[in-house]
């Protein structure tokens, strides 16, 4: 961050511009990034969101950089006040920093924004971020939770690859084998160095950050969030939609156990990267109650309109519970 200043002349990012943070992430790092490119002579206001990536705080945040006519748009945060800052510069035609406080999932520099609506989220084509910076100074002493979800995320592609492949060949879906073979190559990376992330160690918030950046060009190429978003992903949002405990990469976590067991795929390796990196692999870990994540599982394929191995058939109550003994996820 002491070189955000520089970093932005070398992007020719506009020098009028309005910086976008939550009250912690604004003491965390929003307030260094202001003094920083203050005192290189550029023209910064600032705004303070609480309340998550809501759709009235995405069109309130929308209106009020409308009128004050800025050029730039610049995040400082998690997922959440990256996806307002997409959502916005996308609306707008701005230009649109990224600056993660925290690696908990791939939003920091995806081209899609996820919205909340009475209780229910949705994702929107928004924009990939012009430029996206990260402090490892920062992000290795962010709290430990939220790089295992973000690791919880990323692994997220063991099983998603292999839906998007079934997509392809039974639903119709567009498949890029490209963007695919380097997505498998990212996750063959991240296991590898599943124990530098556990650590938190430089290597291992380095690997992290750059998968998640990865994500986000992938997409891009693809046109799709498939490349990294598969049933594990539905799971998780029916998780979400049902009881919003956890963090995102958590729930995807839980989500890609399930996942990998129905694919008939290795889930305990699955299961062991993420007690590895310390990330829930139980109900009760993530406060679930065994009601209610057999509820998540009955309506997942639902969430989204994907082609993945939830489409093969239908789901019980005797199926779920099954799946979930099975795999350990309750007991």
């Amino acid at each position: 961050l002491n070189d955000v200043a520089q970093v932005f002349e070398e992007v020719a990012f506009p020098r009028n511009a309005v910086l976008v943070a939550g009250p912690s992430t604004f003491k965390i790092a929003g307030s260094q990034v202001v003094d920083k490119l203050l005192g290189a002579g550029y023209n910064v206001d600032v705004k303070i969101i609480e309340g998550g990536a809501t759709v009235e705080n995405a069109n309130s945040l929308l209106e009020y950089v409308k009128k004050a006519g800025f050029n730039g748009i610049i995040g400082v945060g998690g997922g959440s006040i990256i996806d307002l800052v997409k959502y916005v510069g996308a609306n707008l035609g701005l230009r649109v920093a990224s600056i993660p406080t925290t690696l908990s999932s791939d939003a920091i520099a995806t081209p899609f924004s996820v919205l909340w609506r009475g209780g229910k989220s949705q994702a929107i084509r928004s924009m990939a971020p012009n430029v996206v910076i990260g402090d490892y100074s920062i992000l290795m002493h962010e709290p430990h939770r939220y790089v295992a979800a973000g690791f919880g995320d990323m692994i997220a592609k063991y099983t998603a690859l292999y839906d998007w492949w079934l997509a392809y060949w039974l639903g119709d879906e567009p498949y890029l084998d490209f963007a695919a073979q380097i997505a498998n190559h990212v996750t063959e990376l991240l296991i590898n160095r599943v124990n530098n992330i556990a650590k938190q160690d430089y290597i291992g918030v380095e690997t992290l950050f750059y998968a998640e950046v990865l994500d986000g060009y992938l997409m891009e190429l693809a046109n799709t969030t498939r490349v990294a978003a598969g049933s594990e992903h539905l799971i998780a949002f029916a998780i979400e939609n049902l009881t919003g405990k956890g963090l995102h990469g958590e729930q995807v976590g839980i989500g890609a156990i399930i996942s990998a067991y129905l694919q008939r795929r290795d889930w305990r390796l699955v299961k062991d990267l993420l007690n590895r990196v310390g990330a829930p692999t139980t109900a009760s870990e993530l406060g679930l109650t065994k009601e209610e994540l057999v509820k998540a599982l009955l309506i997942a394929r639902s969430t989204r309109p994907w082609t993945t191995i939830l489409s093969a058939g239908s789901m019980s109550e005797g199926k779920a519970e099954r799946v979930l003994r099975y795999t350990g996820i309750i007991e």
